[in-house]
């Protein structure tokens, strides 16, 4: 039989079940913008008789067992390793941006425009190389060119500065994600342990997961205590309420890229770290110190335009010998020719480093060649004798023929017709530069475009599971406030049977 005031307690149940539900639609509808949140749903079930041998053929009505979070850590772990991706390749779309800013195009590089603006003056100067205007003409455009090829230098240093710093704030960061997230795994395993709700600890700790992975590529795995463990390339970041620090420090070794710039170590141990595959962070390390063709990174483009500066002044200075169908032809360079007001060859190299005399830079180096190494976009420069006398710019073949361009002739055939490195002019060996650089930015940016949208599309299906529908909660809240008021219409019939039940006992 059941108890005599069965029915108002299970009315009251009903009332209590309702409350909750409407409580937790409305926490629902006041989140629906917020970042990170997990819709919450009520669990509840049927409470039998009061007894296992109760004669009882009614059950006590409902209860709350539990308020959860609906969230699927399967859908995050996708997310958080096609996010890392994504980030890493976000971070070469951006810098590859900026790489070819320097460099320009084939049309508007201004490297290439300074070229051709100094092998017209050297034309005009070939019609009569006695012209003194023309000479400072030639002169200034000759410095204008090292400037150019100076500034393309400075900017890609300045870049990679900028990389370097990025580095730094990248490390800080993870640090400071991965100390968070190892206080939210305490908490959560605490409030776990006494039966307290862990739902918004849970969503504040998987929002700063999505921060981490898009620094660094991560595994996290989910313990019985609801605490993560992440690991990066294998070794621990956070487990449980314990953080394994990283630390920045500065890279002495002169046959690393990397020489200079920040290096990573874990805190601890002095091992260094490994960022693994994906994430911003490597690729900032990627970008800052990639000098392969398998790795392209600023040192990669630095060295092609070093090495272009480099082979275009030492063919305009010493000359170029081209074989083609088995016919050798030898073109003279400045060094060759003699300039004006000169008894005999000069000797004198129209490009140095750092302003170097062409006596100095040829003594710079055990031999040509290693002086010429010395020769970077960063340095090159005319010769302090060209900047202090331009009628030491060569013309002639021949002392004392001031009106012989033979030497001339074949220096402005070096500046844009002749092979000066394999089978590309100056003109050629830079815009294949050019032509690389822009490729690797166009398939950069097209990698990124790919990734961000596998990512984008996946963080879309987590956010239908855990996200808040405002359709399906005014749905909720309709069935709740239902439930909540025929829960009370049963409350007031009980307190009316009783009421009445009463008053005949009292008569």
């Amino acid at each position: 039989m059941a108890s005599t005031f069965a029915g108002l307690s299970i009315a009251n149940r009903g009332l209590s079940a309702a409350q909750v539900g409407l409580t937790v639609t409305t926490n629902n509808m006041s989140n629906i913008d917020t970042d990170g949140y997990s819709r919450q749903v009520v669990s509840q079930s049927s409470i039998g008789p009061a007894a296992v041998y109760s004669s009882s053929l009614v059950g006590s009505g409902v209860e709350v067992t539990s308020v959860d979070r609906v969230n699927s850590f399967r859908l995050n772990q996708k997310y958080w390793q096609e996010n890392s991706a994504a980030s890493e390749l976000e971070v070469d779309s951006t810098y590859m941006e900026q790489i070819e800013e320097v460099f320009g195009t084939t049309e508007t590089s201004d490297i290439s425009s300074k070229l051709d603006s100094l092998e017209a003056e050297l034309e005009t100067l070939a019609d009569d190389p006695t012209d003194t205007s023309v000479r400072a003409i030639v002169l200034s455009d000759a410095e204008s060119f090292c400037d150019t090829l100076n500034t393309a230098a400075e900017d890609l240093e300045s870049i990679r500065s900028d990389l370097n710093t990025e580095v730094y704030t990248a490390v800080e960061e993870i640090n400071s994600y991965a100390s968070q997230i190892a206080e939210l795994n305490s908490q959560i395993s605490t409030a776990s342990a006494s039966g307290a709700s862990t739902n918004e600890l849970e969503d504040s700790r998987d929002l700063l997961v999505d921060e981490l992975s898009s620094l660094v590529g991560i595994d996290v795995t989910e313990a019985d205590d609801s605490s993560y463990t992440i690991t990066v390339d294998g070794v621990t970041l956070v487990k449980g309420d314990e953080a394994n620090e990283l630390e920045c420090y500065t890279v002495t070794d002169s046959s690393s890229d990397a020489d200079g710039m920040y290096g990573i170590r874990w805190a601890e141990s002095g091992d260094d770290f490994d960022s693994g595959d994906s994430g911003a962070l490597t690729g900032y390390l990627q970008m800052r110190d990639g000098s392969t063709s398998d790795s392209k990174g600023i040192v990669y483009y630095m060295n092609q335009l070093d090495e272009f500066a480099q082979t275009f002044a030492q063919a305009f200075n010493e000359g170029v010998t081209v074989t083609s169908d088995s016919e050798t032809t030898t073109y003279s360079g400045h060094a060759d020719g003699v300039g004006i007001d000169s008894d005999e060859t000069t000797g004198i190299r129209f490009f140095t480093y750092d302003g170097l005399s062409s006596e100095e830079f040829v003594n710079s180096g055990s031999d040509l060649e290693d002086a010429y190494s010395n020769i970077t976009a960063a340095t090159i420069s005319v010769s302090k004798d060209i900047q202090d006398d331009t009628n030491k710019i060569a013309a002639s073949s021949t002392a004392g023929d001031e009106s012989n361009a033979d030497v001339l002739d074949d220096i402005i055939d070096i500046c844009s017709d002749v092979n000066i490195s394999g089978n590309s002019t100056a003109t050629e060996m830079y815009n294949v530069i050019v032509a690389t650089v822009a490729g690797d930015s166009a398939s950069a940016a097209s990698s990124y475009s790919s990734k961000s949208a596998t990512a984008t599309y996946i963080n879309t299906s987590r956010t239908s599971v855990s996200g808040v529908s405002s359709d399906e909660e005014t749905v909720n809240l309709t069935t709740y406030q239902s439930a909540y008021a025929a829960s009370a219409s049963m409350v007031s019939a009980w307190n009316e049977l009783y009421d009445t039940t009463l008053a005949m006992v009292d008569d």
